[in-house]
């Protein structure tokens, strides 16, 4: 529920929005999003910012939204942005995650801008945000093509490699894909690999790292940050090198206080080498 407040920048907005001042209008509703936050505000500031030609800042703003498909209003607003930003491959994942019952006319950028966009990636030292977000605008050959180069890159970093296979994975692709893990050649197939939070080995791994350190919350977000480091250095191959999730925990702890990893102490130390070089 809005305030008064809100409800008159939320006017204010509507009517700089029928004079054809988007700008205006979104000064307005940002003025009201920043007196508390309102989904229909945050609905109705992702939809001027499309008509005001900001569409990545529009594509921000409605992915604030805590449910995108249960309103209609709300998914014709999220297919419009994906449309203005040429986010096929987003539109993709959509139509495979919800078996279909969701799609959106997406086409993709035109092919100078997507040779532009692989040129940018390949040249970028540090991959931002925003620069993989632009991997979205490709075709889906050479998506996939560029995710298969970048899973088999030995200077490429985890995160990335994590973020690429979550998107294969999204996407449904049912052909098995090579990739370098720890420096070692492996394969999974995204079509029969779950997400990373959805992983038995992952969520049993996490909650065994949590118990052990539930009668010390300050030190929590800790541990469950190197937990995550270390697990995502492995996915999505971790049942290739973790036997046992529960012990896996316990010589992770050992190792950062001891360094001492028991059964896991070569792949603990390949981890943080990895990781040190």
């Amino acid at each position: 529920m809005i305030n008064t407040s809100q409800q008159n920048l939320l006017k204010l907005a509507g009517q700089a929005e029928a004079a054809g001042d988007f700008a205006a209008a979104r000064d307005q509703l940002e003025e009201a999003l920043r007196l508390g936050f309102d989904a229909e505000l945050l609905l109705n500031l992702s939809r001027v910012l499309r008509l005001n030609h900001e569409e990545d800042q529009a594509y921000a703003a409605v992915k604030a939204l805590p449910d995108l498909f249960s309103e209609e209003a709300v998914r014709k607003e999220y297919g419009q942005i994906l449309a203005a930003n040429n986010y096929l491959i987003e539109a993709l994942q959509v139509k495979h995650l919800t078996g279909g019952q969701v799609t959106f006319a997406v086409q993709p950028a035109d092919q100078q801008e997507q040779e532009q966009i692989l040129k940018s990636f390949r040249k970028a030292r540090t991959v931002t945000e925003r620069q993989y977000q632009q991997l979205l605008k490709l075709d889906l050959p050479t998506y996939t093509a560029f995710a298969r180069s970048l899973l088999l890159d030995p200077l490429g970093n985890h995160a990335l490699r994590l973020a690429v296979c979550e998107d294969l994975i999204k996407l449904g692709c049912q052909e098995q894909i090579q990739l370098l893990v720890l420096g070692e050649l492996r394969s999974f197939v995204p079509a029969e690999t779950p997400l990373l939070k959805q992983d038995p080995v992952y969520r049993e791994f996490i909650a065994s790292l949590a118990s052990r350190y539930q009668n010390r919350p300050s030190e929590l977000p800790l541990i469950l940050a190197e937990g995550n480091f270390a697990f995502g250095q492995l996915y999505p191959c971790q049942s290739d090198y973790i036997s046992n999730p529960d012990a896996f925990a316990k010589a992770l702890v050992s190792f950062l206080r001891k360094k001492q990893g028991w059964d896991y102490q070569k792949l603990l130390e390949k981890i943080y080498q990895k990781n040190a070089d």
